[in-house]
């Protein structure tokens, strides 16, 4: 039977004791357990396993980029909303939060959990490790991730450059022309006491217009995650106005662009995401990694760089049995707004 926590003081002395990746280490967690309050943490452990989950309330009105915004089924849905048991770290969704020496049982997760959720969604890679008794999950396709490779040649970024086609090139030197105006620098621990109100209210810009929202990230955490070395964040600058940033984690051959903000009126005349993620691909290359994870959004936008998408799904189940009949035939057809994938490099 699995013990389940929801205070991290009582995993302290234990959760380390079998080899976990750094996003699954007990100071890493420790830092979303400290500054997001408004969600219940839940440490599932015993000696073969440690994962980390949430359970949040959700509403449905925040998932418009699966809702056919003109049926009935999308007006019907924006009035509802669950808790959710999320079966990972809901902030970091693509990548696992758990470790396990055998397969994992599933009922006896849910057995241990003493709260109540009503919606339980479980990722991909985290489904397949799983030993699950009943077939009431509905698989649904979510937004994709988009990563970039790095090519092992490339040894600085004009390598990149010229990899792409003259179009595509000259639309990265433009964006690099237009935003010359900006001082990027790495942020260190004096900077986010100073602009914290500033990062707080570019990063709720970018959030407010997401196709997708779960918990709200808390971007007083970042001092904690820079001082332990887990993420780096740089600040862009105009006139010494912070006007974006945006966060990197290393994990193992990967870099990985996590959260971003940015003043998105300033960002139709001067190129403030397109420079973030020029400035991602120079990181990879100066690091030397092998792929570069964008994450879920701007698809398209992204695939002008380079990025490709991956497939990314989850499992879904409603427990209570009479919401299961009424809302699984509409969450069953959810679907992806469709984008164009661009090819940028030469063949």
């Amino acid at each position: 039977m699995y013990k389940v926590s929801t205070k991290i003081d009582d995993v302290k002395l234990f959760w380390d004791q079998i080899k976990v990746p750094n996003i699954l280490r007990y100071n890493f967690l420790e830092i979303y357990y400290r500054y997001n309050k408004n969600i219940k943490h839940l440490f599932v452990h015993d000696k073969n396993l440690r994962l980390y989950a949430h359970i949040f309330t959700l509403k449905f009105s925040k998932t418009n980029n699966y809702l056919d915004k003109f049926s009935i089924s999308s007006f019907l849905l924006k009035f509802f909303s669950l808790d959710v048991l999320y079966l990972t770290n809901s902030f970091i969704t693509n990548l696992p939060s758990f470790e396990s020496s055998s397969s994992i049982h599933l009922s006896s997760i849910l057995n241990s959990i003493k709260y109540n959720f009503s919606l339980i969604v479980i990722p991909d890679f985290l489904f397949v490790k799983m030993k699950i008794k009943d077939n009431d999950y509905t698989k649904i396709k979510v937004e994709e991730e988009m990563v970039l490779d790095i090519n092992e040649q490339w040894i600085c970024f004009d390598d990149y450059l010229n990899a792409l086609k003259k179009k595509y090139r000259n639309k990265v030197k433009k964006i690099t022309r237009d935003s010359d105006s900006l001082v990027i620098r790495k942020l260190c621990e004096n900077d986010f006491d100073k602009y914290k109100f500033e990062m707080r209210e570019l990063f709720k810009q970018v959030v407010s217009s997401s196709q997708f929202s779960g918990p709200l990230f808390n971007t007083d955490a970042f001092n904690l995650f820079v001082k332990e070395k887990y993420m780096r964040v740089d600040g862009y600058f105009l006139e010494d106005t912070l006007v974006a940033f945006s966060s990197e984690m290393q994990n193992g051959n990967n870099l990985c662009s996590y959260f971003v903000g940015f003043d998105k009126e300033l960002n139709k005349t001067v190129p403030l995401y397109g420079r973030i993620l020029i400035e991602n691909i120079k990181t990879s290359i100066v690091l030397r990694k092998k792929r570069l994870i964008f994450g879920r959004t701007a698809n398209e936008f992204k695939s002008n760089f380079g990025a490709f998408p991956i497939e990314s799904f989850v499992y879904l189940k409603l427990k209570n049995k009479f919401l299961r009949f009424f809302l699984a035939p509409i969450y069953s057809r959810l679907t992806l707004k469709k984008w164009r994938q661009r090819s940028p490099f030469k063949s």
